[in-house]
């Protein structure tokens, strides 16, 4: 009784999982290599344990439990359908194949593709060639090849991604994309573009439901709004809150131009931050140089403000800040310089120290130093030097081009004027003195005002 009940639940077994043909116009049994086959012809209709299955036209393989599906051909599972012009459908994987191209639809996704592969089982779908699916709302995928879980709505593509959502577009080599907690990981040549930036670079990851990016590797950021880039190795995009920074020996490159001519802006860092908000600006921190035309600098850390009408903004350093502005070169503890063309002004806080090399002599400092500091340019040369509180100055005096000694003042306030690179007038306030030096006694190593260090880690020109 036993093997009898084993062998009758065996059987049933077999059978339900047979493919079935309910219904045809037409119904023919024949052999092909050696295998017995039913062609059914006209409205056909099958059923294989939930799925239902229609097309114009089948033949039925019973040995391998197959059936080759041709014309209008559609399966379906509960929600689920699979429409295709021919397909195969395998009773044991519970799988159907559509070579000739697939479109997979249910309430909220359409999944298009030249070649189609679906396991009921695994509710997973492998598709590839011009691969689309869209959820019909908030995105589109497409890609060359794409595996998509149907029960976790999770796609993996592969090859040409591309993601258009409401808030970006993701270019990648591949992509994983999770609907459900709205997080995209990409791989290879990463392009992420959204209202005001463009990231770059070998991977990436985005949160939707955040406007969020973490890119890694040869990152790049295009700020479209500033004409700004930034490169680095680590980044963080926040689009709700215009703010993005970037770390790993980073780099700055804005762009300005003028009358046809261009002016760039290089501000490396370990990190740079970005606040796209009015008035938008840069934070550098950590070995933060700054290059801009023949204005270079050092310092710990840097403010970058660019000027509401997009032509120049002040440079904040602070730090030991350094600044040098052809042989000029200006030390304090904090320091801003003031850019429109061109720079107009630079000031010093505390501890203010300016040294220039005469061109007549390469030997020969003008200084001045005090407590506060004002350098005016005009026509991107020193027009004059004015220092307040605890104010001392030595400045070189030439008759013609040859010296002719040296003064050294102080007072509480001095203005030193130049003319063609040279002091053309002094003005002192409060307390003054003053001391010439005529020159059989000068003595340029002892003519140093106390603060006096020449600085050898000058930025290069143009960047590594």
């Amino acid at each position: 009784m036993l093997a009898f009940l084993s062998v009758f639940c065996s059987s049933a077994l077999y059978a339900q999982d047979k493919i079935t043909i309910n219904h045809a116009d037409s119904l023919v049994g024949k052999t092909i290599d050696g295998e017995q086959v039913r062609e059914a012809l006209g409205n056909v209709s099958l059923t294989h344990n939930n799925l239902k299955i229609t097309c114009n036209r089948v033949i039925q393989y019973f040995n391998q439990n197959k059936a080759d599906l041709f014309g209008n051909v559609k399966v379906v599972q509960d929600t689920l359908a699979i429409y295709a012009p021919q397909g195969t459908y395998y009773g044991n994987e519970s799988k159907v194949v559509c070579p000739a191209g697939a479109t997979l639809t249910d309430p909220k996704t359409t999944l298009k593709a030249n070649h189609g592969v679906y396991l009921f089982n695994q509710d997973l779908a492998n598709f590839r060639g011009n691969v689309s699916i869209t959820d019909n709302r908030t995105y589109t995928i497409t890609s060359d090849e794409l595996d998509y879980y149907r029960s976790v709505q999770k796609s993996y593509a592969r090859g040409n991604v591309k993601v258009v959502s409401d808030s970006s577009v993701i270019y990648s080599d591949n992509l994983v994309y999770e609907k459900l907690i709205g997080i995209s990981t990409a791989t290879g040549n990463v392009k992420i573009e959204s209202d005001s930036t463009v990231i770059t670079s070998k991977k990436a990851t985005y949160y939707e439901f955040e406007k969020k990016s973490i890119a890694e590797e040869d990152v790049k950021i295009d700020f479209l709004t500033e004409n700004a880039v930034v490169y680095g190795s680590y980044a963080e995009n926040y689009e709700i809150r215009n703010y993005s920074f970037v770390r790993g020996k980073t780099r700055l490159v804005q762009i300005e131009t003028k009358d046809g001519n261009t002016d760039t802006t290089f501000i490396f860092s370990e990190k740079m931050e970005s606040f796209r908000d009015q008035p938008e600006h840069y934070i550098a921190r950590d070995s933060v140089k700054t290059i801009r035309n023949d204005f270079l600098s050092v310092s710990h850390s840097g403010y970058y403000f660019r000027d509401i009408t997009g032509k120049g903004g002040v440079i904040s350093l602070a730090g030991e800040p350094v600044v040098w502005k052809e042989d000029l070169q200006v030390t304090g503890d904090s320091i801003y310089a003031f850019f429109k063309d061109d720079i107009e002004d630079i000031y010093i806080i505390k501890s203010a120290f300016a040294l220039q090399l005469n061109e007549l002599n390469n030997s020969r400092y003008d200084q001045i130093s005090g407590v506060f500091m004002h350098i005016k340019f005009f026509e991107s040369r020193v027009n004059y030097i004015q220092v307040d509180t605890n104010a001392a100055s030595i400045y070189f005096v030439y008759d013609a081009n040859d010296p002719n000694g040296a003064n050294r003042s102080s007072g509480d306030v001095i203005k030193l004027h130049f003319k063609e690179k040279k002091v053309d007038k002094v003005n002192i306030y409060g307390k003054p003195t003053g001391t010439y030096f005529p020159e059989n006694l000068v003595n340029t190593e002892e003519l140093r005002l106390l603060g006096f260090r020449l600085r050898t880690n000058k930025p290069q020109r143009t960047p590594p």
